[in-house]
């Protein structure tokens, strides 16, 4: 897992990991991560290498060694920044010579990304179908030219008129009977 791609045979491309946010990473992963970065060893990259190869600066690297999991938070503050990802992470890994993380969690990584990936689909899957723009309310379906005022026997001036006159006369009967305090029964229709 060299240079941050996938192991051979992997299911997820270099080019899907690069896009998928930090966020991807379950707390497992997370976890088992900071248990081989928060140990300081002079001989391996630790956690302050990574933030500096995450061009975090020198006082946010003093803030974070304040934290009892120092590369927990460290993951939590780059994934707010822009350009974290999941492969980006990957790759400044290897750059850092931490092959050894990259084999140990290789598999767990690529599974919670497929995961992350999957969950995206399906919530994508379940929204409502959504127009992307918004414009006037002009229809713009032919069918309505056929549609004239002759298909009303009233026109469509008398259709107005008796739709405003119906709706003040129900505004009417419901204020006077909101004044009495009664209520409107209205039978039910058997056609």
């Amino acid at each position: 897992m060299a240079e941050g791609v996938p192991r051979a045979g992997s299911a997820l491309p270099a080019a899907s990991l690069s896009s998928l946010p930090l966020a991807a990473l379950n707390v497992r992963v997370r976890r088992r991560l900071s248990l081989f970065l928060n140990v300081r060893a002079p001989v391996a990259a630790d956690w302050t290498v990574l933030a500096e190869a995450m061009d975090f600066e020198y006082l946010e690297i003093q803030q974070l060694e304040k934290y009892a999991d120092p590369t927990s938070r460290l993951l939590d503050d780059w994934q707010r920044r822009p350009g974290a990802s999941v492969g980006r992470l990957l790759e400044l890994l290897a750059k850092l010579g931490r092959d050894d993380v990259l084999m140990e969690l290789g598999p767990s990584i690529e599974e919670d990304c497929q995961k992350y990936i999957l969950k995206q689909q399906q919530e994508a899957s379940e929204k409502p179908l959504q127009v992307d723009s918004i414009d006037s309310s002009i229809t713009r379906i032919n069918d309505m030219a056929g549609i004239t005022i002759r298909d009303d026997p009233l026109g469509a001036v008398g259709w107005w008129w008796w739709s405003l006159t119906n709706t003040c006369k129900a505004r009417n009967v419901i204020s006077r009977l909101s004044l009495h305090s009664a209520s409107l029964q209205v039978p039910i229709r058997s056609d």
